[in-house]
């Protein structure tokens, strides 16, 4: 694929994702892509015929997005580790999650949209998978680590909590989450 046609494809996967922030599932059609991607009527539709399709690839264009975000993650949580130990890790990494519900809210609350959504599409089945899989990435990663690689660590618990707490403050349903708050759920599972 030429890069132009690639460019366009991601400025098309990134106006959906913030069409599903804004708007959710019924605001992603494909008038309002093009507009919000600024391309000309049509494009969203001559890449992604089907919308099926374009929720598909919005979702693994997002899995990509919040890979590319845990591995930055991981090199600051090692080099903060390295440097000054584990407990200054931790809240590095709960400072990190804090700043995320901000600097990142466009992607959780799509990836929110979209796993709601494939429970409730069985043609999107795959795509709640791969949505929770990606955003337990780093949270599986971290307590590993800071367990020294126990398996009986509740990830599941401690990715749910936080969860919940994000999707609290961005949905503007509670308080911005404290870096303090955040590090008392990791330290807690332990």
């Amino acid at each position: 694929m030429s890069s132009t046609k690639q460019a366009r494809r991601t400025l098309i996967l990134d106006a959906v994702i913030r069409l599903l922030a804004s708007r959710g599932l019924d605001g992603v059609t494909h008038r309002a892509i093009d507009e919000a991607a600024g391309l000309p009527q049509g494009s969203s539709t001559y890449y992604f015929p089907k919308k099926e399709t374009l929720l598909v690839e919005a979702s693994r264009h997002l899995a990509a997005l919040l890979e590319k975000d845990c591995d930055e993650l991981q090199v600051g949580f090692a080099d903060i580790a390295a440097r000054q130990g584990v407990d200054a890790a931790v809240d590095y990494v709960a400072g990190e999650v804090v700043s995320y519900a901000d600097t990142a809210r466009d992607l959780f609350l799509a990836r929110m949209e979209l796993t709601l959504a494939a429970s409730r599409r069985p043609e999107l089945k795959d795509v709640g998978d791969l949505l929770t899989a990606a955003a337990r990435r780093p949270v599986e990663f971290f307590l590993r680590l800071i367990s020294e690689g126990r398996k009986d660590m509740p990830i599941e618990t401690c990715a749910g909590l936080i969860d919940g707490i994000s999707l609290m403050y961005v949905t503007g349903q509670g308080p911005k989450p404290t870096t303090d708050q955040i590090a008392a759920v990791f330290r807690a599972v332990l």
